[in-house]
């Protein structure tokens, strides 16, 4: 087939290194192949119309992810393209093993951490690393808990590298998002696409779904069969404030500011229309730092005074734990290798981007003399500003880097700059390359310790040769699929039904008093519009 010659892939092959569709003699990949005869069957006007469509979709149920300081507004719409990204499953079976092996290595690293310390003892990992690292909690230390897997959710960012491999990127497990908007984009590609979808063999989510219900359920405290959950949430501000909405209506758990909740006698409640009500497992979507301001961020309205107590106690879990924020610390990359083996007795599955932590003298002289050709981060948590790509900076950015690493060697980290693969997004008509990194989860399973989601949150960059691809930054998102040889199950992503447990669901006697306050005043004001809009039709 000449591909030159296709309109959809106009210019397409100008500028790209490995792409996931194509070869690099030009040629459709197997996994790829029935994808993109279906995409070119339909053409540019369908696929168009299409896109229009899930736009549309997106809009009504009021997709959005709020973008700080941006001139158009907060909450921005849901930008979801149309054309899915696949990886076949037998490709993903090996990713599937390299990620429960991630989740189960960084599970023992933080237990680790607010444990023994035998890590930091026995010389594999720094302790400049750890303690200058905000994400560390001394508050947090020697808490014991009442289940074995301290991480509970956890979230691995990949993208394939140079050797045609898929190469672990970054991890989330302070408060991984994702999730909601992974169920929101498969329930409406799946509308929309949906004769593709069907021929495709996709793998569902909905066994995933079940079992991170049960998660939940499972953790409480006493092994309570009927536990009370609410999913704690910073407010409409956040920028995954849809999400957080969206969960607690999917599963239908409560959805809770840190006003809604308070401690009395050690325990946590929640203050509902018929008074306090005790709250078993909280799945948290603040940061650690602003969930106690009692004993942490002291200025925090997002949290509970004397939560961290109750966790002491044992009268509450937290999804996840407070202070796993210490393990997305990219100081710890580099000592990966010697920990895995030493924990694991295991060589790491998935590759990793080559780093070097500037605290030992070797590394920093290495990285100072190959500044321009490696991405410089700080080890602590900070703001999406701090990354520098040495390649584009000017000769004074550079000497300024080099000064605060010289300062301050153990707070930095680089990395070598890979180019990632590229995939196809159709963009104006056409298909466009676009650099791309696919978020996937991972959960707590008791029958085989971590399940990992068949499917998963994949961003791009928001124009062709970009290397960024974060939302903050205008990227696009699509849907993963993962597609088998063989018929899957139906797909059932319709609202919850919680067949395993009798546990009660969130409904009028549940509703937290600050919802109910809101609901209240709501529907005063619309009732005050509708009598203004009446008097101005009449005059």
């Amino acid at each position: 087939m000449n591909l030159d010659k296709n309109p959809l892939f106009k210019n397409y092959f100008k500028n790209i290194s490995y792409d996931e569709m194509f070869t690099p003699s030009k040629e459709v990949k197997s996994s790829w192949l029935s994808l993109y005869e279906k995409l070119n069957a339909l053409g540019s006007d369908v696929l168009t119309n299409r896109q229009k469509e899930l736009d549309w979709l997106l809009l009504e149920n009021g997709v959005t992810y709020n973008i700080y300081d941006d001139p158009k507004g907060l909450n921005r719409p849901w930008n979801l393209n149309s054309i899915p990204f696949i990886i076949h499953n037998n490709e993903w079976k090996h990713i599937e093993k390299g990620i429960k092996q991630r989740v189960k290595l960084y599970n023992l690293i933080l237990k680790d951490i607010y444990g023994a310390r035998k890590l930091i003892k026995n010389g594999l990992i720094p302790q400049e690393v750890i303690y200058a690292h905000k994400g560390f909690l001394r508050q947090c230390d020697k808490i014991n808990y009442t289940f074995d897997k301290l991480l509970l959710v956890f979230a691995a960012e990949i993208s394939r590298g140079p050797d045609g491999r898929m190469w672990v990127v970054n991890n989330r497990v302070e408060a991984p998002s994702g999730i909601g908007y992974t169920l929101e984009n498969r329930t409406n590609l799946s509308k929309v696409h949906s004769d593709i979808f069907n021929e495709m063999n996709v793998k569902t989510l909905t066994d995933f779904l079940y079992k991170f219900n049960d998660l939940l359920i499972n953790v409480a405290p006493n092994k309570n069969e009927n536990p009370n959950i609410v999913i704690l949430t910073p407010g409409s501000h956040n920028e995954t404030y849809f999400e957080h909405a969206f969960l607690a209506s999917y599963f239908g758990y409560p959805l809770v500011l840190g006003n809604d909740l308070i401690v009395r006698d050690g325990f946590l409640w929640m203050k509902s229309l018929k008074g306090l009500k005790k709250i078993d497992v909280v799945y948290r979507r603040v940061d650690d730092a602003y969930v106690d301001p009692l004993e942490l961020q002291e200025d925090s309205h997002l949290g509970v005074a004397g939560l961290l107590d109750v966790v002491r106690k044992k009268n509450v879990t937290i999804i996840n734990p407070i202070g796993a924020a210490v393990v997305e610390n990219p100081g710890l990359i580099p000592f990966l290798p010697a920990i895995s083996k030493h924990l694991l007795d295991e060589e790491l599955i998935l590759p990793q981007i080559a780093s070097w932590w500037c605290g030992q003298e070797k590394e920093k002289d290495y990285v100072l003399k190959n500044i321009k050709k490696l991405v410089i981060k700080k080890i602590d948590k900070s703001n999406r500003e701090s990354i520098h790509f040495g390649m584009y900076l000017s000769d004074d950015e550079i000497k300024e880097v080099k000064n605060e690493i010289n300062k301050r060697p153990y707070k930095y980290v680089a990395q070598e700059h890979i180019s990632f693969s590229t995939t196809p997004t159709f963009s104006n008509g056409k298909f466009e390359p676009r650099k791309m990194v696919c978020r996937t989860f991972a959960i707590a399973c008791s029958e085989e310790g971590y399940t990992v989601m068949p499917g998963g949150l994949v961003r791009v960059a928001s124009k062709p040769g970009n290397v960024r691809v974060s939302n903050q930054r205008g990227g696009i998102n699509k849907d993963l699929w993962i597609t088998n040889d063989d018929k899957p199950v139906l797909e059932n992503l319709y609202p919850f039904k919680h067949q395993k447990s009798s546990v009660i669901t969130s409904g009028l006697d549940d509703l937290p008093s600050l919802t109910a306050e809101n609901l209240f005043w709501a529907g005063r004001n619309l009732g005050r519009t509708l009598s203004v809009a009446r008097h101005m039709r009449v005059v």
